[in-house]
């Protein structure tokens, strides 16, 4: 894609993104988002087939930058279970910015079946690499344990995405599943 065409897809995305965040998803149209971009129909359609189209770009956004954020985290200085909290924390916080403050924030979530297979990927991608760093710190079964960690994340972030205490609580979760493994 030439610079000229990435620059428009970036606004298309950059519009769609606020017009899902105000109205939510099913009342956002593909009208309003060239409208808010500032660009034709036919522009938006040579880059996007419908609305669903755009949102599963946002959505593919949303998980590199999860990826990162997490990857980061994941990789920084201290003791493991500290790490991961660190890693679980950037993840859901990714999440909770791209949804902060809309009303539509309980629609947007229901509606990423939408990408449910790129979600499922990230997932065991993050799964593995979560395995392999217990792996690393001497931790018998993994595997196991990575899945339940997750679990228990998407658990407690899903209870309270915006809530003040979900770092706490996420570093708190891996504190407590992970350190009794290490022997801590």
């Amino acid at each position: 894609m030439t610079g000229r065409g990435a620059e428009k897809r970036e606004r298309i995305l950059f519009a769609a993104r606020n017009l899902f965040l105000r109205n939510g998803l099913r009342a956002t149209t593909m009208e309003a988002i060239a409208r808010e971009a500032q660009i034709a129909k036919p522009t938006l359609y040579a880059q996007f087939a419908d609305k669903h189209a755009v949102f599963g770009a946002l959505l593919e956004q949303l998980v590199a930058d999860k990826h990162a954020a997490f990857d980061a985290a994941l990789s920084s200085e201290g003791p493991v279970a500290d790490r991961i909290g660190r890693a679980l924390v950037a993840k859901f916080d990714v999440v909770a910015a791209a949804v902060a403050g809309s009303v539509h924030a309980d629609e947007l979530f229901a509606a990423h079946h939408e990408g449910a297979e790129l979600f499922a990927r990230s997932n065991e991608e993050i799964a593995q690499r979560l395995a392999g760093e217990l792996q690393a710190a001497g931790i018998a079964r993994p595997e196991p344990l990575a899945r339940l960690v997750l679990a228990a994340a998407k658990g407690v972030a899903e209870e309270g995405i915006a809530s003040a205490n979900l770092s706490t609580d996420l570093m708190i979760l891996a504190e407590r599943l992970i350190g009794p493994e290490l022997g801590g």
